[in-house]
This record gives C-alpha cells, sequence and structure tokens, in this order.
C-alpha cells in the first residue's frame, strides 16, 4: 500500500512538472510573439546619399526603456529586433557626433515588422541655439517651455499677435496658450511675419498665429513635448524627418496634446 502511493505521488509530481514546463514554454512562446521588429534606412539631407555608421536608438514611451541598432552599413540600413509591442520615439546619432531627434512616433505591433526611410536635416546655427533654448527649459519645467507672450489678438481672423521670447516658435509645434481664463493645447499651423507666410519666428520677432481659440493679451504661449514625449537627445544637431513609413507610423495629428505634465 505504501509502495503504490509513493508511486501514485511520484506520477503526480511529474506530471505536474511535465505541465509546469509545458506551461511555461507556450507563455515564452506567446511573449514572443508579442515581440516586433524595426528595419529602416538613413540618408542625408537629400534623402538619397546613406548615411554609414549612424546609430538608431528608439525609446518606449510606456516603459522608458531604449533600445541601439548597430551601426548603419554601407546603405544606411539599420535592424532591431525583438522589440516589445508598443509606441516608440526616436533618435540617431551620426559619426560626426551631431544627434537628431525623430519627427514622428513609431508603433511596434506584435509579429510584424515596421519600416521606416529617414532623412537627416541639420539646424542652422542660429536656430539650432533657439532649438536647443526651448529644450533645455522643457527639460527644467517637466515638458513646457516659455517661447512667447500674446501682445494682440483679432477675433475676425481667429489670429494672435505673439512676440517671441526666447528660442523659436516653429510650424507643427504643439502649444499652450495660458492666461487668466485661457488655457488650450494646439498645432501650430500657420505663421505670418508681415503679411508672409514663415516656417519658424525667432526670439525678438513678432510673428501672427492662427489660433483654436480665442486668446488674450498677456497670455503666454507654451511649447511643449508632442504627446508628452521628451525627446531622446537635448543638444540636438538637427532632425530626423521620416520620409517614408510603412505598418506603425504613429501621426502626430492630434489638436490637443496629453502631455503628461498638463494640469
Amino acid at each position: 500500500m505504501v509502495r503504490g502511493a509513493r508511486n501514485r505521488s511520484t506520477l503526480s509530481l511529474a506530471f505536474l512538472l511535465v505541465f509546469f514546463i509545458g506551461a511555461c514554454s507556450l507563455s515564452l512562446r506567446a511573449q514572443a510573439l508579442e515581440k516586433g521588429n524595426l528595419i529602416g534606412f538613413v540618408y542625408d539631407q537629400d534623402g538619397k546619399t546613406p548615411v554609414e555608421g549612424a546609430v538608431v536608438i528608439v525609446k518606449n514611451t510606456s516603459t522608458g526603456a531604449l533600445y541601439r541598432a548597430a551601426p548603419t552599413n554601407k546603405q544606411g540600413m539599420f535592424t532591431i529586433q525583438g522589440l516589445s509591442k508598443g509606441i516608440y520615439s526616436f533618435g540617431i546619432t551620426t559619426p560626426r557626433g551631431g544627434d537628431f531627434n525623430g519627427n514622428e512616433l513609431i508603433g511596434i505591433l506584435a509579429n510584424e515588422t515596421s519600416k521606416i526611410a529617414v532623412s537627416l536635416n541639420a539646424y542652422e546655427g542660429q536656430v539650432r541655439s533657439a532649438v536647443q533654448v526651448v529644450l533645455k527649459e522643457q527639460q527644467e519645467q517637466e515638458g513646457e517651455a516659455r517661447v512667447g507672450r500674446v501682445v494682440g489678438y483679432n477675433p475676425n481672423t481667429r489670429e494672435a499677435d505673439v512676440f517671441v521670447e526666447r528660442g523659436l516658435l516653429q510650424l507643427d509645434d504643439s502649444i499652450r496658450v495660458r492666461g487668466g481664463v485661457t488655457n488650450f493645447y494646439q498645432d501650430v499651423k500657420s505663421l505670418k511675419i508681415s503679411g508672409t507666410s514663415v516656417r519658424r519666428a525667432m526670439a525678438g520677432q513678432n510673428v501672427f498665429m492662427k489660433t483654436a481659440q480665442a486668446a488674450d493679451i498677456g497670455d503666454i504661449v507654451y511649447a511643449v513635448c508632442k504627446r508628452g514625449v521628451l525627446p531622446i537627445f537635448w543638444v540636438p544637431w538637427g532632425t530626423a524627418i521620416v520620409t517614408l513609413g510603412t505598418l506603425g507610423l504613429i501621426e502626430l495629428t492630434e489638436k490637443e496634446c496629453v502631455s503628461p505634465f498638463k494640469k
């Protein structure tokens, strides 16, 4: 009776061990299926000349985990495998020491390979300095940097006359306009100086900007991180602009910024 009970106990333990190993194997396979890959090409500003030796860095916006690709080959190609599914920001560091922040978010899908091509656009010296001023304050002020103030508003055209105090204000920036009553977020879609459309306004300039809501004189204009995603590099040499994207490319088109720092 004792020997039979021991045999049954041994068989039960063996069964449990096999079941446990099988369950772990299934769990590991399921986790593996949750992974995705990123493949792409890095080009110079002309969008045609491959950049060899550039390192692409991606950052999971949920976990903060960083992943680095091996340096790009002669064709400018890179690959990053085994990324957890999710949304990633990216940046590129080049052999000459210049760092470039990506202009898009990339979605990594389970069991899929996302593909992108990017061109490296270097800032002019004055613009680079202005961008670094804004990013430095964003870092210190948890995602927001004061760039100017509203000195006039035309309710008929819905344009605010903004005096740029520091840094710069650019098309496609995400901004916050805040005052005693005013408090809204928007993307910058129109800038004019002396009636002429411009891509950016630098410190010391007045620029007319279309606003999503009415603004009051004295309202402060802040630059905010798009989607609450902080840049990879705080002292960038320029921007890595996505020229081609398939599968998981995330468009930054939301009117209201969802920065985690917003009250």
